[in-house]
């Protein structure tokens, strides 16, 4: 059989956890739906140069939406309270931010050749079935 490609394992896929660059799939038996294991792999980044502009618009517009609506709260009182307000509201942006962008430098297509990457450990669980062209559970 020729290298594996994600076409051919998408079926086994059960459940794909997205955590930054670390990609956690749960893999199951097309045939029968039965759970067969769980593996990991790290995607890497788009280094394209329209990946890395994507992905610094993203960072940018993300950005300034979070921290307008952190000064638009802050704005609101004055005083202790204000400041107060004021610093949770900018680290609450913060937060939003980083969870927004955390995934901006990775395409589909990384995350699809982690998820190759992740199913080669677990390979030896699965058998190709000529018949109808994919990987059963053993």
């Amino acid at each position: 059989m020729n290298p594996i490609q994600y076409d051919t394992i998408a079926p086994n896929v059960a459940h794909v956890d997205v955590d930054g660059a670390q990609v956690q799939v749960s893999w199951k038996c097309p045939m029968t739906g039965r759970e067969v294991g769980q593996s990991t792999a790290t995607m890497s980044a788009d280094g394209s140069i329209g990946g890395r502009v994507r992905a610094s618009v993203k960072r940018s517009v993300m950005s300034e939406i979070t921290n307008g609506l952190a000064r638009f709260i802050s704005g609101l009182l004055g005083g202790v309270a204000g400041r107060v307000i004021s610093n949770a509201a900018y680290t609450a942006a913060g937060d939003v931010n980083y969870r927004a962008t955390s995934g901006v430098d990775y395409s589909d297509a990384s995350r699809q050749a982690a998820i190759v990457a992740a199913f080669e450990s677990v390979q030896s669980s699965f058998a190709w079935d000529v018949e109808r062209q994919r990987f059963v559970a053993r």
